[in-house]
């Protein structure tokens, strides 16, 4: 499907102000075509456009490069940045070379960070932000809006507390103005090496709120944990489908001599896994539904068990106390007409599950 340019924006300003126009969130580019974009998760070509050659595009793209990043560019043949338009937007740039040239995804981040009024999110979430200490993961797959969802937790903070806020991103997304809180944010690569290190560092520099752009591998992870132990509320992001999945992935970080200790540490310091999926809705845009599982006494003992498989069950049996299944949410969203059938069967983490609940809603209607 294509939308229509009218003008013929070549700069990428003029690119990214229509992108805003037809509220998209990414925008693509590639040699030998134009620019296309992703308009409530589906790609989109915009007619009219034009056609970038390698050596156009080339230019186009690394004029956006400060030295330093055209330095680190050459280096590893690709790169992350952050870059701010003025009080439109900000954008996410992952810039990199392909068999034919280069190529970039801009992920398109509102200037103002939303919240979580905005974002209509279940109210056990702006509960958690109340929170003092614990680890809370926001997961999902990659353009599941786990960023945004983070980005109004923090706001609600800002708005309520008397505390610092540090962030550590690799590149910063939504930039947070000091409102009641002090705000620190720092990039990795740019003003810190590595997530490990800024990890050191913001230990030592009294945060209340502590929240790190990805748990990428085992030394991040001990840093969380043990920030969450010291008494800070640590927030961040696994590219995890469900609850039972996340523990399933730090616990597989750790070799076996290490992994009691992990599961008494996770068991301890887990507050919530908020998974998060978005389902393109029956009239156009797209929804947030979510798993929520809240590390009560049952979790916490099927974690120190290693009893993972039991955590789907426990979590549908505690929606009294907020939590919900991925699935009973996009169900909930098909029952109360804000997405069709197939979507809800696409989306569904048990597919036959879903499929024997829609054919008895259809029965029973």
């Amino acid at each position: 499907m294509s939308v229509d340019a009218r003008n013929l924006p070549v700069s990428v300003e003029q690119i990214l102000d229509l992108a805003l126009e037809y509220k998209a969130s990414d925008i693509h580019f590639k040699s030998g075509m134009a620019p296309v974009l992703r308009i409530d998760g589906n790609i989109r070509a915009v007619s009219g456009l034009p056609v970038f050659t390698p050596e156009a595009l080339e230019t186009t793209l690394l004029a956006l490069l400060n030295p330093r990043q055209q330095a680190e560019f050459e280096q590893k043949h690709e790169v992350d940045i952050g870059l701010q338009f003025g009080d439109k937007a900000r954008v996410r740039v992952n810039l990199y070379t392909d068999l034919d040239s280069l190529g970039a995804a801009m992920r398109i981040i509102p200037s103002v960070p939303p919240s979580l009024v905005q974002l209509s999110l279940p109210d056990v979430i702006e509960e958690l932000t109340h929170s003092r200490s614990g680890l809370i993961l926001v997961t999902g797959v990659t353009g599941a809006g786990k960023s945004t969802t983070l980005a109004g937790m923090l706001d609600a903070i800002n708005e309520r507390e008397l505390s610092h806020i540090y962030t550590m991103e690799d590149p910063v997304e939504f930039v947070h103005r000091p409102k009641r809180c002090i705000v620190t944010q720092r990039e990795i690569g740019f003003s810190t090496r590595s997530f490990a290190t800024a990890l050191r560092v913001a230990l030592r520099a009294d945060p209340n709120v502590l929240l790190i752009g990805e748990l990428r591998d085992r030394e991040t992870i001990l840093g969380a944990l043990r920030g969450a132990e010291t008494g800070l509320l640590v927030l961040s992001t696994l590219h995890t489908s469900s609850a039972p999945k996340t523990i399933q992935r730090i616990m597989g970080m750790f070799d076996s001599a290490e992994q009691d200790q992990i599961r008494q540490q996770l068991a301890n310091s887990l507050k919530a896994v908020i998974a998060q999926q978005l389902l393109p809705l029956r009239d156009g845009g797209r929804m947030a539904v979510h798993e929520i599982m809240l590390n009560n006494l049952t979790i916490q003992e099927a974690i120190l068990a290693n009893n993972i498989e039991a955590i789907n069950e426990y979590i549908r049996n505690s929606t009294f106390e907020g939590m919900k299944t991925m699935d009973g949410s996009i169900y909930n969203a098909y029952r109360e007409g804000f997405i069709d059938a197939e979507t809800a069967r696409r989306h569904a983490l048990n597919t036959v599950e879903m499929e024997r609940i829609l054919k008895g809603a259809s029965t029973g209607s």
